[in-house]
């Protein structure tokens, strides 16, 4: 009945209600007079009142009920619509938009719950090298086609339960649960091997050979984040100084990447404050 016209709707109900007039008053007027000779006036009587009646009525409620139900409708698809737009801003907030790897904050927060999971984990940083010149040389279109290839490539040598995310322009980071450090550098090995024979062509016919420094450090389930993060950080930096498109392990000792000047002019501020320098 909801997807008929209002019309045809109150045409039914009002031939329903004069079929049930007429059986119900032709019975009881036999029950009670016989048949005589105001037998049909009655019956044609019982027959119009209710058509009189049911007609306005009917179309009234029948227009009611259609606009309800396109009201209802309009907002089960206002309510699809929602839905889909939720959850591509979950996506949007979960993902990277270009690569489709975990986000930055996504990938720390997925860290932090697998890593008091096990005793034995590794957190890498893979940092494209020259990056900068991809992009010089043959635009960022392109630049951005190389993350995508490499994103690629994580998502085809890494197990299943590994976590991979893209934490900054050109910077992955990728979390090993249930590894130690040695199986760590193997797996480094193994993904910066992948990625640098990895066939990428920036224009036709023109290769480009992509390498990449990782550094590798294994990190214990309550470890300072800080800390761990400053440990691989220190190990990318070694694989930059030593020449790039290597995998360096930290260990105690490593000489650390240098602090931005800004960041030490901030440090010494306090001392001069203090002091009687002017």
């Amino acid at each position: 009945m909801s997807s008929l016209s209002p019309v045809r709707q109150t045409a039914i109900l009002s031939a329903i209600a004069a079929l049930l007039s007429v059986a119900f008053t032709g019975i009881i007027y036999l029950l009670f007079f016989g048949m005589d000779d105001r037998f049909w006036s009655a019956i044609n009587m019982a027959f119009l009142i209710p058509w009189a009646i049911t007609i306005p009525l009917g179309l009234y409620m029948s227009k009611q009920r259609f606009k309800l139900v396109q009201l209802t409708n309009r907002l089960r698809e206002a309510r699809t619509d929602l839905r889909q737009a939720n959850k591509a801003l979950e996506q949007r907030a979960n993902f990277d938009g270009l690569t489709g790897l975990l986000s930055r904050d996504s990938f720390f927060s997925r860290m932090e719950a697998l890593r008091v999971r096990n005793q034995s984990n590794v957190l890498m940083i893979v940092d494209v090298d020259h990056f900068k010149k991809i992009n010089d040389n043959f635009g960022h279109p392109i630049g951005d086609e190389a993350l995508i290839l490499l994103g690629s490539v994580f998502r085809r040598i890494l197990r299943t339960n590994d976590v991979v995310g893209r934490i900054g322009g050109e910077e992955f980071g990728i979390f090993l649960p249930d590894t130690s450090a040695s199986e760590g550098q193997i797996i480094g090995e193994i993904i910066r091997h992948e990625i640098e024979n990895t066939i990428f062509e920036p224009h036709h016919k023109m290769r480009h050979v992509i390498t990449v420094s990782i550094g590798v450090t294994d990190i214990a389930p309550h470890q300072d984040r800080a800390a761990l993060m400053g440990n691989a950080d220190t190990a990318l930096f070694t694989a930059k100084r030593r020449g790039r498109n290597q995998v360096a392990l930290f260990e105690p000792g490593m000489i650390a990447k240098p602090r931005p000047v800004h960041d030490r002019a901030r440090d010494f501020k306090p001392f001069v404050a203090h002091s009687n320098f002017r």
